[in-house]
């Protein structure tokens, strides 16, 4: 979760199991100020420290060029159900990550 000012702005899930990037969203107050990139970096370096190799999320085809500019690429393109009969247009994408480098003594 991220704050600013006190006010919870942003939240974002890493699912080990699954190497899965999940739940990531940013108010729309706090759109566009770095908020979301800082959560992605975060699960990013959770991830690392769990040992997984690269992760995977699914999302509305508007987050795409976001993702892309962090390093995600497309895997397929589809539909999510968000709701019983409710389908939406989404993208499946992954990042292979480094592994954190350890500091030099």
């Amino acid at each position: 979760m991220a704050e600013i000012d006190g006010h919870a702005v942003a939240i974002g899930a890493l699912v080990v199991a699954s190497s899965e990037l999940r739940a990531c969203y940013v108010a729309p107050g706090a759109a566009r100020r770095g908020v979301e990139s800082a959560v992605v970096a975060e699960i990013e370096r959770l991830a690392c420290e769990h040992g997984l190799a690269h992760l995977e999320l699914e999302s509305s085809l508007t987050a795409e060029p976001f993702y892309t500019a962090l390093g995600y690429r497309v895997l397929a393109r589809g539909e999510l159900m968000i709701a019983p009969g409710v389908p939406m247009a989404a993208i499946r994408m992954r990042k292979q990550l480094e592994p954190a480098r350890q500091a030099l003594t």
